[in-house]
């Protein structure tokens, strides 16, 4: 008669078991389920390492930030290439919501530095690395607004070889080592084509003379190309001038270094207001403004191009990182200009333009004025004009390298954006 007590007994137990195991299975699969929508929520929001073709992106402190005012914040990654070969990527931004500034430093070297504002995408240009080559960085967000400024990294591979604008150009006109007549003595007035030269990035390549295929057709404006930069952006000015006259300064702004200046806020507001939709394509590259002085308070750069009649396109004042600038005198003088004579047939001359134009380096001045080189209508320069007349302004930006370009350069085919 116990027999069917035992059974009883055994049975309970090994039902209970089994609603034990069956309520740690419940457990395990429930956690496993949350924990696998918190992982896919924090794929979807952010994710840390990216694969890219040959590349592996670590964004060390994530992709995404958030900024309150006021502040800023330091962000690290790093970009490493697992090929046999060579590869490029880009360095941009996605979805970015605010204002602020940034600075890409590679090597304790500031290597990208500009402005950030509402947009959907913005990118730097290509950058190349090597084989099995790791490149570590440090990205600085300062937040300008009175709001947060949001927004992401975004770095994406380039597959193949790159063919930058440079190399169309190149191709179209093969460089000359030496120009045909001397610069900064002789007035160019026949095509010289593109000369060699170097500036403080590497090799460069500035337009002489009567050019004919230098034309560029970008953002709704006729462009012309002033010169190869050494880090292989391309430099243009505006093929006429901005609809308003503007001062250098004034007395209510009376500063004469150019990212201070009147002249630096009018052409701010002008890229906003022209180019607000191509900025994508506008590399922010270094302007030189030299208004140094001697020890006698002699302008350096009258010395250097009136005196001694030796541009450079190497900066000896104060170089700036911005957007959009001004040409400086050497440039102009490279271009086909002379100290001391007229030229109306070189590129830069326009006879609808007739009100001289700046440029932003510094010709005279004491503490309380300051002459800026400027070209008059017939292709000479002026030494003898204040920053605080209302004069003519012909912007000048730099297109990325990697800006997909058709067209060979001439008036009726210029180079246009190819898509």
């Amino acid at each position: 008669m116990k027999q069917p007590i035992l059974v009883k007994l055994k049975m309970k137990s090994i039902y209970k078991n089994f609603l034990v195991f069956l309520g740690f299975l419940i457990l395990l699969l429930g956690f496993m389920g949350i924990s696998y929508m918190f992982y896919d929520k924090m794929v979807e929001l952010d994710s840390d390492i990216e694969v890219n073709g040959a590349l592996s992106i670590n964004y060390v402190d994530g992709k995404k930030f958030n900024i309150k005012t006021g502040e800023h914040k330091i962000i690290k990654f790093s970009v490493s290439n697992a090929s046999d070969k060579v590869n490029y990527y880009n360095i941009g931004f996605n979805k970015v919501r605010g204002n602020g500034t940034y600075k890409i430093i590679y090597n304790d070297i500031v290597i990208m530095e500009g402005k950030l504002s509402t947009i959907d995408e913005l990118t730097t240009d290509y950058i190349s690395i090597d084989s099995n080559e790791t490149k570590i960085y440090t990205l600085e967000i300062q937040n300008t607004n009175e709001a947060d400024l949001k927004g992401a990294l975004n770095i994406r591979n380039q597959n193949g070889k790159i063919i930058t604008f440079a190399d169309i150009i190149l191709k179209n006109t093969l460089p000359s080592e030496t120009s045909l007549t001397k610069v900064g003595v002789e007035a160019a007035t026949e095509d010289e084509g593109l000369i060699k030269s170097s500036d403080d990035s590497g090799v460069s390549y500035y337009y002489r003379g009567n050019v004919e295929n230098n034309y560029v057709s970008f953002g709704g404006f006729m462009w012309r190309i002033i010169r190869i930069n050494g880090d292989g952006t391309v430099r243009i000015v505006l093929d006429d001038v901005a609809e308003t006259l503007a001062t250098y300064y004034n007395s209510d702004n009376q500063n004469f270094d150019y990212e201070l200046s009147n002249i630096g806020s009018f052409l701010d507001n002008w890229l906003e207001e022209n180019l607000k939709n191509y900025t994508m394509y506008i590399a922010n590259s270094k302007f030189c403004n030299d208004i140094s002085k001697d020890t006698d308070g002699t302008m350096l750069s009258y010395t250097r191009v009136i005196t001694n009649k030796i541009p450079t396109l190497n900066c000896l004042g104060n170089s700036y990182s911005n957007s959009i600038g001004l040409m400086t005198i050497d440039e102009v003088l490279l271009a086909g200009a002379t100290p001391t004579s007229s030229n109306d047939k070189f590129y830069l001359y326009k006879k609808d333009i007739t009100t001289p134009w700046y440029t932003m380096t510094g010709a005279k001045g004491n503490d309380n004025s300051l002459n800026l080189f400027m070209v008059n209508t017939n292709g000479e320069l002026k030494t003898d004009l204040a920053g605080d007349l209302y004069r003519n302004v012909r912007p000048v930006i730099n297109l990325i390298k990697n800006i997909d370009m058709i067209g060979d350069g001439t008036i009726n085919n210029p180079y246009t954006l190819a898509n």
